[in-house]
């Protein structure tokens, strides 16, 4: 297994500061975050790309929207509703791009 001094999708989560809007699911509960980004997905005319905020894990043992939203996100994409969906290094948040 390769040895990595830093984090291999730190490069790839910084795409998120070129975000051309933001979408805030903090505080949310996992139905109506999902919601949210049904609305997203089916919006007439999206932003190019955004920032899908969420609650970051804790020591409490719940679920976190990590993979809820990542599994509809990964469906998305391969359904062609967007074009990337990477995750943040920091594991509170998706880039999620529609166009190129």
């Amino acid at each position: 297994m390769p040895y990595f001094d830093d984090n291999p999708l730190q490069k790839l989560a910084e795409l998120h500061g070129a975000s051309d809007r933001e979408l805030d699911l903090r505080g949310k509960t996992a139905d109506e975050a999902l919601q949210a980004i049904e609305e997203l997905l089916h919006a007439p005319n999206p932003a190019d790309s955004y920032l899908v905020r969420f609650d970051p894990a804790t020591d409490d043992g719940r679920e976190t929207l990590f993979l809820p939203l990542g599994r509809r996100l990964l469906q998305a994409r391969r359904d062609g509703y967007i074009k990337r969906c990477l995750p943040s290094a920091d594991g509170a948040a998706f880039f999620v791009a529609f166009g190129d």
